[in-house]
């Protein structure tokens, strides 16, 4: 019985993977757990190789998607596998590309106890960004500040996939969310708070990757922009007809 579920998109980490999934057995070896790699069909072959790490390990589930259909759609694919296995109380994800420490997610899932989603947050305080150019870093710094002032949030971090989710968290974003891309990490935390569900921040320190390209596209910054914008707008319209 696997009380936490990780699930890990991935697209071309056949280099990072390795690393990523022998860092997390060892960090959490004394724990139930299973590890969900989602596949976006890298040519890599990454799924391969997390088939390898299986006979290895024994607990991890791969999930080979049929094209490269966006890290939301891989993020929906996992939570409704890791929501299959009844046992399953907590699900975490988190990136391939080793940018998200796993060390890390030990104390996130202590926070998970009193929380319905807990974000791993490099922008509150004690949290940091190393390796990325200003430029990116200020275009990070802004999307999260323009999310917390547009929709009231009252928090510093909404674009990290280093997050834990309950069951009833997962449940209710699988039932209402219907995001494919980046646009899913604002959509999940918006539907969290409109069932007044808690969420708490931990501090993170995000590294930049070393092997491989970042998947972020032009393409991605421009639907992440027009989703906000619209949900903002479609929000502001519901506040306007409600009188508030």
């Amino acid at each position: 019985m696997s009380k936490v579920c990780m699930v890990i998109p991935t697209y071309n980490e056949a280099e990072n993977l390795p690393k990523l999934v022998e860092a997390l057995e060892e960090e959490l070896q004394k724990s139930d757990f299973k590890i969900i790699i989602v596949d976006d069909n890298s040519p890599d072959g990454t799924a391969e190789i997390a088939k390898k790490l299986n006979e290895r390990y024994g607990n991890i589930i791969i999930h080979r998607k049929p094209s490269k259909l966006g890290i939301g759609s891989a993020i929906r694919d996992g939570l409704k596998i890791a929501l299959s296995f009844p046992e399953c109380e907590y699900i975490v994800t988190m990136d391939a590309d080793l940018s998200h420490n796993p060390k890390d997610v030990r104390h996130l899932l202590s926070e998970a106890e009193d929380a319905d989603l807990v974000q791993g947050s490099r922008y509150m305080k004690g949290g940091g960004v190393i390796g990325w150019s200003s430029f990116r870093r200020a275009v990070s710094h802004t999307a999260n500040l323009l999310c917390r002032l547009l929709f009231r949030t009252q928090l510093h971090e909404h674009t990290s996939n280093l997050r834990v989710y309950s069951r009833r968290c997962g449940e209710m974003i699988m039932a209402n969310l219907h995001c494919e891309h980046y646009d899913w990490f604002i959509g999940s935390i918006l539907l969290t708070k409109d069932y007044a569900y808690r969420i708490k921040e931990v501090p993170i320190t995000f590294v930049n990757r070393v092997h491989g390209k970042s998947k972020l596209t032009a393409s991605d910054i421009f639907k992440w922009t027009s989703y906000v914008s619209k949900t903002c707008y479609r929000r502001l319209l519901n506040r306007i007809e409600m009188g508030l």
